[in-house]
């Protein structure tokens, strides 16, 4: 029974919500805000009021980011709010169906060499289908890999993680 229990419970905590459109990533970060402090030497971008981050079909907004740039010239933004969000479309796999996933925390970190997102605290990440909702994870800390298509949740202070996931269509 504690083996059955442990198998459903590891299950759980990787659930493959979307993969995200690939070309994405080949295009050019834009970053809208009403503030912006850059510091050279650090490397470092801070951008208050309205943020608003946009690459391809990915979006990102919140009231702050601090952008970090590594010495292998990788960004990594961390966008905070109440509530931060982002949303970007998945590749097409059924003609005439168009798949998003969304998110919503407390904060959202974004790590550009590896496609991860982490949304931490109040954490929702949604998979829609031409815009009615299929899928939805909940928990504090939710990983998003957005290249291997795999999503890790971590439990809310009741030590809980929640999934909903919609029944197969047979007609697909």
């Amino acid at each position: 029974m504690k083996r059955i229990f442990f198998t459903a419970l590891v299950l759980s905590l990787i659930v493959p919500l979307a993969q995200a459109e690939t070309q994405d990533r080949q295009k050019p970060i834009e970053i809208q805000a009403d503030h912006f402090f850059g510091d050279e030497i650090k490397q470092e971008a801070v951008y208050t009021g309205s943020v608003r981050v946009d690459q391809g079909t990915m979006r990102l907004t919140g009231q702050k980011l601090v952008l970090v740039e590594s010495a292998a010239g990788y960004r990594k933004g961390t966008l905070t709010g109440n509530l931060a969000t982002f949303r970007q479309r998945r590749d097409m796999k059924v003609r005439g169906v168009e798949e998003w996933v969304s998110g919503r925390a407390q904060e959202i970190v974004y790590e550009e060499r590896t496609g991860i997102v982490t949304l931490t605290g109040k954490a929702v990440v949604e998979r829609s289908e031409n815009g009615v909702v299929k899928d939805r994870a909940r928990g504090n800390k939710i990983v998003y890999d957005t290249i291997r298509s795999r999503t890790i949740i971590q439990g809310n202070s009741g030590g809980r993680a929640s999934t909903v996931i919609a029944p197969r269509n047979n007609n697909r």
